[in-house]
Protein backbone atom coordinates (compact mmCIF):
# COMPACT_ATOMS: atom_id res chain seq x y z
CA UNK A 1 0.00 0.00 0.00
CA UNK A 2 3.00 2.31 0.38
CA UNK A 3 3.51 2.19 -3.38
CA UNK A 4 -0.17 2.97 -3.95
CA UNK A 5 -0.08 5.97 -1.61
CA UNK A 6 3.11 7.20 -3.28
CA UNK A 7 1.25 7.15 -6.61
CA UNK A 8 -1.76 8.98 -5.15
CA UNK A 9 0.40 11.58 -3.43
CA UNK A 10 2.48 12.19 -6.55
CA UNK A 11 -0.32 12.37 -9.12
CA UNK A 12 -3.04 14.11 -7.10
CA UNK A 13 -3.74 16.54 -4.29
CA UNK A 14 -5.63 13.88 -2.35
CA UNK A 15 -4.35 13.37 1.21
CA UNK A 16 -2.18 10.31 1.87
CA UNK A 17 -0.53 8.92 5.02
CA UNK A 18 2.73 10.51 6.07
CA UNK A 19 6.05 8.69 6.58
CA UNK A 20 5.67 6.36 3.61
CA UNK A 21 8.52 3.97 2.93
CA UNK A 22 10.87 5.61 0.45
CA UNK A 23 11.81 2.30 -1.18
CA UNK A 24 8.19 1.91 -2.32
CA UNK A 25 8.48 5.03 -4.52
CA UNK A 26 10.06 3.15 -7.43
CA UNK A 27 7.28 0.53 -7.29
CA UNK A 28 4.43 3.04 -7.62
CA UNK A 29 3.92 3.33 -11.44
CA UNK A 30 1.75 0.18 -11.75
CA UNK A 31 -0.75 1.99 -9.53
CA UNK A 32 -1.04 4.98 -11.88
CA UNK A 33 -4.10 3.66 -13.76
CA UNK A 34 -5.85 3.06 -10.45
CA UNK A 35 -5.16 6.66 -9.46
CA UNK A 36 -6.73 7.69 -12.78
CA UNK A 37 -9.74 5.54 -11.91
CA UNK A 38 -10.08 7.35 -8.57
CA UNK A 39 -9.91 10.76 -10.25
CA UNK A 40 -12.45 9.72 -12.87
CA UNK A 41 -14.83 8.23 -10.29
CA UNK A 42 -14.77 11.43 -8.24
CA UNK A 43 -15.49 13.52 -11.33
CA UNK A 44 -18.27 11.16 -12.43
CA UNK A 45 -19.95 11.31 -9.01
CA UNK A 46 -19.83 15.11 -8.95
CA UNK A 47 -21.09 15.32 -12.54
CA UNK A 48 -24.32 13.68 -11.39
CA UNK A 49 -25.20 16.58 -9.06
CA UNK A 50 -23.82 19.61 -10.92
CA UNK A 51 -26.59 19.75 -13.58
CA UNK A 52 -29.13 20.37 -10.80
CA UNK A 53 -27.41 23.62 -9.81
CA UNK A 54 -25.67 24.89 -12.94
CA UNK A 55 -26.28 25.13 -16.72
CA UNK A 56 -24.36 22.80 -19.09
CA UNK A 57 -21.56 25.24 -19.99
CA UNK A 58 -20.89 26.10 -16.35
CA UNK A 59 -21.03 22.42 -15.39
CA UNK A 60 -18.41 21.60 -18.02
CA UNK A 61 -16.07 24.34 -16.81
CA UNK A 62 -16.55 23.40 -13.15
CA UNK A 63 -15.73 19.78 -13.92
CA UNK A 64 -12.62 20.84 -15.80
CA UNK A 65 -11.56 23.16 -12.99
CA UNK A 66 -11.98 20.39 -10.43
CA UNK A 67 -10.04 18.04 -12.71
CA UNK A 68 -7.10 20.44 -12.84
CA UNK A 69 -7.29 21.03 -9.10
CA UNK A 70 -7.25 17.31 -8.26
CA UNK A 71 -4.05 16.82 -10.27
CA UNK A 72 -2.43 20.10 -9.25
CA UNK A 73 -1.86 20.88 -12.92
CA UNK A 74 1.07 18.43 -12.85
CA UNK A 75 0.61 17.02 -16.34
CA UNK A 76 -0.50 20.35 -17.76
CA UNK A 77 2.87 21.76 -16.70
CA UNK A 78 4.60 18.90 -18.54
CA UNK A 79 2.54 19.64 -21.65
CA UNK A 80 3.56 23.30 -21.62
CA UNK A 81 7.26 22.51 -21.10
CA UNK A 82 7.14 19.94 -23.91
CA UNK A 83 5.44 22.39 -26.27
CA UNK A 84 8.03 25.08 -25.49
CA UNK A 85 10.93 22.70 -26.06
CA UNK A 86 9.68 20.95 -29.18
CA UNK A 87 8.37 24.19 -30.64
CA UNK A 88 11.77 25.86 -30.39
CA UNK A 89 13.32 23.74 -33.18
CA UNK A 90 16.71 23.85 -31.42
CA UNK A 91 19.34 21.20 -30.75
CA UNK A 92 18.68 18.31 -28.38
CA UNK A 93 20.69 19.93 -25.59
CA UNK A 94 18.92 23.27 -25.96
CA UNK A 95 15.48 21.63 -26.10
CA UNK A 96 16.17 19.80 -22.84
CA UNK A 97 17.31 23.08 -21.26
CA UNK A 98 14.14 24.84 -22.38
CA UNK A 99 11.98 22.02 -21.04
CA UNK A 100 13.72 22.24 -17.68
CA UNK A 101 13.22 26.02 -17.47
CA UNK A 102 10.40 26.91 -15.06
CA UNK A 103 9.33 29.84 -17.25
CA UNK A 104 6.53 29.26 -19.76
CA UNK A 105 6.81 30.46 -23.37
CA UNK A 106 4.29 31.23 -26.05
CA UNK A 107 4.11 27.67 -27.40
CA UNK A 108 3.42 26.32 -23.92
CA UNK A 109 0.61 28.80 -23.32
CA UNK A 110 -0.89 28.00 -26.73
CA UNK A 111 -0.75 24.25 -26.05
CA UNK A 112 -2.46 24.68 -22.66
CA UNK A 113 -5.21 26.85 -24.16
CA UNK A 114 -5.90 24.36 -26.95
CA UNK A 115 -5.95 21.34 -24.64
CA UNK A 116 -8.13 22.97 -21.98
CA UNK A 117 -10.39 24.46 -24.65
CA UNK A 118 -10.92 21.11 -26.34
CA UNK A 119 -11.54 19.41 -23.00
CA UNK A 120 -14.10 22.04 -22.04
CA UNK A 121 -15.83 21.76 -25.44
CA UNK A 122 -15.98 17.97 -25.18
CA UNK A 123 -17.34 18.09 -21.62
CA UNK A 124 -19.97 20.59 -22.75
CA UNK A 125 -20.94 18.37 -25.68
CA UNK A 126 -21.23 15.37 -23.36
CA UNK A 127 -23.73 17.12 -21.07
CA UNK A 128 -27.06 15.36 -21.30
CA UNK A 129 -25.56 12.24 -22.89
CA UNK A 130 -25.90 10.24 -19.69
CA UNK A 131 -23.68 7.19 -19.75
CA UNK A 132 -21.27 8.68 -22.29
CA UNK A 133 -20.42 11.50 -19.89
CA UNK A 134 -19.77 9.08 -17.04
CA UNK A 135 -17.73 6.75 -19.26
CA UNK A 136 -15.69 9.67 -20.60
CA UNK A 137 -14.97 11.08 -17.14
CA UNK A 138 -13.79 7.68 -15.88
CA UNK A 139 -11.98 6.54 -19.02
CA UNK A 140 -10.01 9.72 -19.77
CA UNK A 141 -7.99 9.93 -16.51
CA UNK A 142 -7.54 6.17 -16.43
CA UNK A 143 -6.29 5.98 -20.03
CA UNK A 144 -4.08 9.03 -19.55
CA UNK A 145 -2.18 7.42 -16.70
CA UNK A 146 -2.16 4.02 -18.40
CA UNK A 147 -0.40 5.57 -21.40
CA UNK A 148 1.98 7.42 -19.12
CA UNK A 149 2.96 4.18 -17.39
CA UNK A 150 3.41 2.44 -20.76
CA UNK A 151 5.68 5.22 -21.98
CA UNK A 152 7.66 5.13 -18.74
CA UNK A 153 8.48 1.46 -19.12
CA UNK A 154 8.45 1.14 -22.89
CA UNK A 155 10.74 3.89 -24.20
CA UNK A 156 14.22 5.24 -23.59
CA UNK A 157 14.67 8.07 -21.11
CA UNK A 158 16.25 11.15 -22.67
CA UNK A 159 18.11 12.44 -19.59
CA UNK A 160 20.86 10.78 -17.60
CA UNK A 161 19.10 11.69 -14.38
CA UNK A 162 15.70 13.02 -13.36
CA UNK A 163 12.72 12.26 -11.18
CA UNK A 164 11.18 9.82 -13.64
CA UNK A 165 14.44 7.90 -14.02
CA UNK A 166 14.04 6.49 -10.51
CA UNK A 167 10.63 5.08 -11.48
CA UNK A 168 11.84 2.98 -14.40
CA UNK A 169 14.01 0.51 -12.50
CA UNK A 170 11.49 -1.71 -10.71
CA UNK A 171 8.04 -3.30 -11.12
CA UNK A 172 8.31 -3.39 -14.93
CA UNK A 173 6.64 -6.81 -15.14
CA UNK A 174 3.81 -5.73 -12.85
CA UNK A 175 3.40 -2.57 -14.89
CA UNK A 176 3.01 -4.41 -18.18
CA UNK A 177 0.56 -6.89 -16.58
CA UNK A 178 -1.58 -3.97 -15.38
CA UNK A 179 -1.34 -2.32 -18.80
CA UNK A 180 -2.54 -5.29 -20.84
CA UNK A 181 -5.13 -6.36 -18.26
CA UNK A 182 -6.66 -2.87 -18.15
CA UNK A 183 -6.59 -2.57 -21.93
CA UNK A 184 -8.30 -5.93 -22.42
CA UNK A 185 -11.00 -5.11 -19.84
CA UNK A 186 -11.68 -1.75 -21.52
CA UNK A 187 -12.00 -3.38 -24.94
CA UNK A 188 -14.29 -6.13 -23.64
CA UNK A 189 -16.53 -3.70 -21.78
CA UNK A 190 -16.50 -0.84 -24.30
CA UNK A 191 -16.75 -2.84 -27.52
CA UNK A 192 -16.33 -0.96 -30.79
CA UNK A 193 -16.37 2.44 -29.07
CA UNK A 194 -13.41 1.42 -26.87
CA UNK A 195 -11.61 0.08 -29.93
CA UNK A 196 -12.10 3.40 -31.70
CA UNK A 197 -10.89 5.36 -28.65
CA UNK A 198 -7.79 3.16 -28.36
CA UNK A 199 -7.01 3.50 -32.08
CA UNK A 200 -7.30 7.31 -32.08
CA UNK A 201 -5.36 7.58 -28.83
CA UNK A 202 -2.59 5.31 -30.10
CA UNK A 203 -2.26 7.43 -33.24
CA UNK A 204 -2.05 10.72 -31.34
CA UNK A 205 0.38 9.39 -28.73
CA UNK A 206 2.44 7.67 -31.41
CA UNK A 207 2.99 11.00 -33.14
CA UNK A 208 4.11 12.66 -29.90
CA UNK A 209 6.40 9.77 -28.93
CA UNK A 210 8.01 9.60 -32.38
CA UNK A 211 8.56 13.37 -32.27
CA UNK A 212 10.19 13.08 -28.86
CA UNK A 213 12.46 10.23 -29.97
CA UNK A 214 13.49 12.24 -33.01
CA UNK A 215 14.08 15.54 -31.24
CA UNK A 216 15.68 14.49 -27.94
CA UNK A 217 16.41 10.78 -28.37
CA UNK A 218 13.91 9.60 -25.77
CA UNK A 219 11.20 10.70 -23.38
CA UNK A 220 11.24 12.80 -20.21
CA UNK A 221 8.90 13.43 -17.30
CA UNK A 222 7.48 16.43 -19.17
CA UNK A 223 6.70 14.25 -22.19
CA UNK A 224 4.93 11.75 -19.90
CA UNK A 225 2.76 14.59 -18.66
CA UNK A 226 2.09 15.75 -22.23
CA UNK A 227 1.08 12.21 -23.19
CA UNK A 228 -1.37 12.11 -20.30
CA UNK A 229 -2.95 15.41 -21.32
CA UNK A 230 -3.13 14.46 -25.00
CA UNK A 231 -4.69 11.10 -24.13
CA UNK A 232 -7.31 12.65 -21.88
CA UNK A 233 -8.23 15.19 -24.55
CA UNK A 234 -8.45 12.60 -27.32
CA UNK A 235 -10.59 10.26 -25.21
CA UNK A 236 -13.02 13.07 -24.34
CA UNK A 237 -13.26 14.31 -27.93
CA UNK A 238 -13.68 10.82 -29.39
CA UNK A 239 -16.42 9.84 -26.94
CA UNK A 240 -18.21 13.14 -27.46
CA UNK A 241 -18.31 12.42 -31.21
CA UNK A 242 -19.43 8.81 -30.60
CA UNK A 243 -22.16 10.04 -28.24
CA UNK A 244 -23.31 12.61 -30.80
CA UNK A 245 -23.77 10.02 -33.54
CA UNK A 246 -25.38 7.27 -31.44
Amino acid sequence: MNAFFHAVGFLTRLPVPKNLKTEAWSKSPPWYPFVGLIIGSLLACISYYLPFIAPPAVTALLLLSLWVFLTGGLHLDGLMDTADGFGSYRSKERILEIMKDSRVGGMGVLAAILVLGNKAAALFALQGQGQFLVIALVAAPLMGRLVMMMALYGFKYAREDGLAQSLRTESRVEGWVVFFFTLIVCLLVGGWAALLVCAVTASACGLLISSSLRKIGGLTGDVYGALCEVTETVVLLTLSVVGHWT
